[in-house]
């Protein structure tokens, strides 16, 4: 098993003593002792302890209990009881079927004995009769949109792709039916059958829709989810051993979880399908790191064929796409993102405040479904009140709403025809209704490939549909602000990185590091976003670490009426310890809190048990379990570099890659300005960013806003002329802030941009002076900070 020797190095390095260094206000040390051997509770047969950790602390631990993370730290419910028990028991051998499996995976002229050859040059057929088979009997359609029917006889037949179609262009069938042509096309072809294709996707809600459409269907798919109860998992677990289903789907944070990827190495991997591929590109304007993951798990589990889609890539990052998964170049299949339904319309504005008057008169004068594209949370309220207040139909919808009030804004939208949605941009995605007539982005977007994709979501029936966008140099103060908010200072990165090796200097390969990375952010300044980047880069870029399965440290529960007497009668020993520890901890409130890590520590039990049995509780809704204090957990690939020169080289590194987002943040939002400020054909223009400008023609698409007026948009003078660093506002700012080590932070104080230190200097947005210079440059502001402040290095 690929980390038996790893657990073992890790066992012999707890033994007979650990230190473990506590980071924070205060640092210690404390001496560990061996635990005791464990109750004979445990469910999956191991006996592993862990204790209490730091911001920084070394552990050696082998658990594989852990949560998911997913679409922004929406953790499992279900906590990391979830998956403890679908780990491998430490020096265990794998169960008969395990072993059947394996064999199965290495058998000699099997289909699936074969990776994926980035140097394939077969020519694949570009039609199925078995495609359109499954076409006609599962979803009653009768002829393919275009490049669908060849992207998904290629997969039939063996081979990888990568699709780009715009919104709306029939991604999702691309997977669906090669997972459910695989079985029958080995059987004509007397190869073994069996297997799963996997789904991996960031949007929740997506893969909920799709999962409920094709069990509709008949078809055999499930979806491993943070919103998700343990037994809906442990169900979804039984069918995956048994071969009974045909479609898996999870999000890539799925994939650092040790239990979820161990449970694939033994199952035969007919097809790995990658929705938002264009996230695993540098160059593109979503970039994730777990998406980098994802091209590692592809080839680590040894998947037969691979399918990365997206419905926006220019060709750098399609460059990105076909290296990073190893698919030939003939394995690319795009169909252009120029519509000739859409009408691209544009209208500056000199202030923000005579926005909202226009956009009433456009939504009066281009009745039906609408969606008005806004950035923060309060300006989506204010402007469907606004609108409200107009005689127009209008709901906000954000992602800071509850699921309930979000699911019901939703339903709305698609069951009306005269409904408008002021949203962020977390509306949208997955959302299948054809007569989107109006998309108006209030606020420019961050990228064009973000505009690309939503002005996408209009017209899907092939009626004219409009797509308004108003630019006002004002707006670039918020969008500037957004680029800017997550660069630390290079100080704060070197202090943070310094502190990471220093602590974990004897660790070695093998060896398990804990992060706890909210207080990491608070200490360091540095947010939390940013903090995630910069492990991404130790593990993928310098490959000094590995993520695993991520845990909770602390378990917080509301009682129920029936609690007490049922736990005062509960003759189990782990409810008992939890219960005298609760004890204890008695306050006035109701809620109780319960420390894990401690009562392992104390009684020599796996932390697992004392998680299954809180969980248990749950699941029977004898309390309402609210667990928190995420722990990132990461196993050493080497040790962390001990020379000066290599630390300040990798620091360096590190940071000008940390640098480098940021310009490319501002280099893009800055080319959605140029396209609307630039002679020429909006549609034109915009296609031949993603360089299918052929679909347009050399004389533009003749009914977007250059084509009808002859005129380039002229953008208001907030962005353009910039006002000069005076030095009263400046020597405000230094007297109102006593920070003198870190310019970048006197910049962000200057501009508006918050930040942990900035709040806990009370500088913030009560600060007279936060924002008070908002109008300058922020690259002059650092510089001019800089002449007051000490060297950062």
């Amino acid at each position: 098993m690929a980390y038996r020797a790893l657990a073992y190095r890790s066992r012999v390095a707890r033994f007979p003593r650990l230190n473990i260094c506590a980071v924070g206000p205060i640092a210690s040390f404390r001496i560990v002792t061996p635990h005791p051997p464990s109750l004979p509770q445990g469910l999956n047969g191991r006996n592993t302890p862990l204790v209490t950790i730091s911001p920084f602390s070394t552990t050696a631990s082998h658990n594989r209990g852990g949560l998911n993370m997913e679409e922004s730290y929406d953790f499992d419910t279900a906590s990391e009881a979830q998956f403890s028990q679908f780990g491998r028991d430490e020096g265990a051998e794998p169960t008969s079927g395990e072993k059947r499996l394996k064999r199965k995976r290495s058998e000699p002229g099997s289909s699936n004995s074969r990776a994926i050859d980035p140097n394939d040059t077969t020519v694949y057929p570009t039609t199925s009769k078995l495609a359109h088979k499954i076409l006609k009997e599962t979803w009653g359609f009768d002829e393919f949109r275009p490049n669908q029917e060849a992207v998904i006889s290629r997969l039939i037949h063996g081979g990888s792709a990568i699709v780009v179609f715009p919104t709306g262009g029939g991604k999702s069938l691309t997977f669906q039916i090669p997972a459910l042509a695989l079985d029958e096309y080995d059987g004509i072809m007397g190869q073994p059958k069996g297997g799963i294709s996997i789904v991996v996707s960031p949007l929740i809600a997506l893969m909920k829709d799709q999962v409920d459409a094709l069990q509709k269907r008949g078809v055999k798919a499930a979806a491993i989810d943070s919103t998700q109860t343990r037994e809906s998992v442990l169900h979804t677990y039984d069918l995956l051993r048994k071969g009974e289903l045909k479609l898996l789907y999870c999000a890539p944070e799925r994939l650092n979880n040790e239990g979820f990827v161990e449970m694939v190495r033994h199952t035969r991997v007919r097809l790995i399908a990658v929705d938002e591929a264009h996230c695993i590109s540098e160059w593109g304007q979503a970039f994730r790191p777990d998406y980098l993951k994802v091209a590692r798990f592809v080839k680590e589990m040894k998947a037969e064929r691979v399918l990365c889609l997206t419905a926006t890539a220019r060709p750098k990052v399609c460059e990105d796409i076909l290296k990073g998964f190893d698919v030939p170049e003939s394995g690319l299949f795009k169909t252009p993102t120029y519509r000739e339904n859409l009408q691209l319309l544009a209208e500056p504005f000199d202030t923000i405040d005579d926005k909202l008057p226009k956009l009433v008169d456009f939504l009066r004068s281009s009745p039906g479904s609408s969606i008005v594209y806004v950035t923060t949370h309060s300006q989506a309220e204010k402007v469907a009140l606004s609108l409200e207040a107009s005689d127009i139909r209008a709901l906000h919808y954000h992602a800071g709403m509850e699921k309930d009030e979000r699911a019901s804004v939703q339903d709305e939208f698609m069951g009306r025809k005269d409904l408008t949605i002021v949203a962020t941009i977390a509306f949208g995605m997955g959302i299948d209704k054809p007569d989107i007539r109006n998309i108006v982005h209030y606020d420019f977007p961050r990228s064009l490939e973000g505009y690309s994709q939503e002005i996408g979501r209009a017209g899907r029936d092939g009626l004219p549909s409009k797509c308004m966008l108003f630019l006002c140099g004002e707006d670039w103060v918020q969008r500037e602000l957004f680029c800017r908010m997550d660069l630390p200072s290079k100080k704060n990165v070197n202090d943070l990185l310094r502190k990471l090796f220093a602590l974990n200097e004897e660790v070695e390969a093998g060896h398990v590091i804990e992060a706890r990375v909210l207080q990491q952010s608070k200490t360091h300044d540095i947010k939390v976003n940013s903090l995630n980047l910069l492990y991404s880069q130790l593990e993928l870029r310098f490959e000094i670490l590995r993520a695993i399965t991520p845990k909770y440290s602390t378990y917080k529960f509301i009682p129920s009426d029936s609690f007490a007497s049922f736990i005062a009668n509960d003759e189990d020993p782990i409810a008992k310890f939890i219960s005298e520890d609760i004890k204890e901890r008695e306050g006035r409130g109701r809620a109780k809190y319960v420390d894990v890590d401690q009562l392992s520590l104390q009684n020599g039990i796996r932390r697992e048990e004392f998680v299954h049995r809180i969980q248990s509780w749950s699941d029977q809704g004898l309390i309402l379990l609210q667990p928190g204090g995420v722990v990132q957990r990461y196993r050493m690939i080497k040790p962390f570099p001990k020379d000066e020169a290599d630390i300040q080289a990798l620091i360096d590194k590190a940071y000008e890659q940390m640098e480098q987002r940021e310009m490319d943040d501002l280099r893009r939002s800055k080319k959605m300005i140029e396209l609307m400020t630039t002679p020429g054909c909006i549609a034109l223009g915009l296609a031949k960013h993603f360089g299918d400008e052929d679909s347009v023609g050399t004389k533009g698409c003749g009914k977007c806003q250059f084509c009808i007026t002859g005129k380039p948009l002229i953008m208001s003078d907030a962005i353009i002329n910039k006002a000069p660093v005076d030095l009263d506002r400046l020597v405000a700012v230094l007297e109102a802030c006593r920070v003198r080590d870190d310019p970048r932070l006197l910049a962000k104080v200057a501009f508006g941009i918050s930040s942990p230190r900035i709040t806990k200097e009370k500088c913030g947005h009560r600060n007279p002076v936060f924002g008070s210079m908002a109008d300058c440059d922020f690259d002059e502001l650092v510089n001019e900070f800089a002449k007051h402040c000490k060297s950062e290095e």
